[in-house]
């Protein structure tokens, strides 16, 4: 059996309006600046507490644990209540999500994001029946660049590494695939902090009509499906 595992922010869908209103929110509720929808870009992926982080060093500013933490939460909270205002799919992603359902490819979901609010937008944006397994950044100990969150996510869907395809747009997630032996492809259009050239991806995409050629050409005879 194939699988393919997608990442879920600037991968599957364009979560940085929601993302940053939420960032923003908890910037203007603390007396900071808030920073522009270009410059929020480069700042999402890590989850929540990173995201918010970054927000912060573009103030200048550092807050203590205890603060960033109960930030955090206020973040998340206005996030969840606000999850899908924004949010939209990728053009062209349906087509690969039906084709793969149709041709018995699995598929999973491996992100940063929190289990729980990855689940939500997943429902909210239609798409949750494809997936089989979910992995968020929550779920283990470690998240991407670290393999286990990849290699949980091929267990239960009892693929070999060999037989799947991370896609994704960070480092992290070509970091992560790379550890755990798994091909990628990154699409150019998702959120990152170094150079598409840095990325060490199998391959890459400016739009998922490039994806099933891109799947086929990593991966002969697997993904003929799609």
């Amino acid at each position: 059996m194939a699988a393919l595992l997608f990442d879920l922010d600037g991968t599957l869908a364009d979560t940085k309006p929601d993302l940053h209103a939420a960032m923003n929110y908890i910037l203007r509720k603390n007396g900071l600046n808030e920073v522009s929808g270009d410059a929020t870009q480069n700042l999402i992926g890590g989850g929540a507490r990173v995201i918010l982080q970054r927000g912060l060093q573009e103030n200048g500013v550092t807050w203590p644990d205890d603060q960033l933490d109960a930030a955090t939460e206020e973040f998340v909270l206005y996030y969840d209540q606000n999850i899908d205002d924004h949010t939209r799919l990728y053009p062209n992603l349906m087509p690969i999500l039906n084709a793969a359902r149709a041709g018995g490819i699995a598929m999973a979901v491996v992100t940063n994001k929190r289990e729980s609010l990855s689940a939500k937008l997943l429902f909210r944006l239609g798409i949750h029946g494809y997936f089989d397994a979910l992995v968020g950044g929550d779920t283990l100990p470690k998240r991407k660049p670290d393999p286990d969150t990849i290699e949980e996510a091929l267990r239960r869907l009892g693929v070999k590494p060999q037989d799947a395809i991370m896609v994704g747009d960070s480092e992290a997630d070509t970091g992560g695939a790379i550890a755990a032996h798994v091909a990628s492809i990154c699409v150019s259009f998702g959120y990152r902090r170094v150079q598409l050239d840095e990325l060490q991806a199998d391959a890459i995409i400016d739009d998922f009509s490039e994806f099933a050629a891109a799947a086929k050409r990593l991966k002969p005879g697997l993904f003929d499906a799609l």
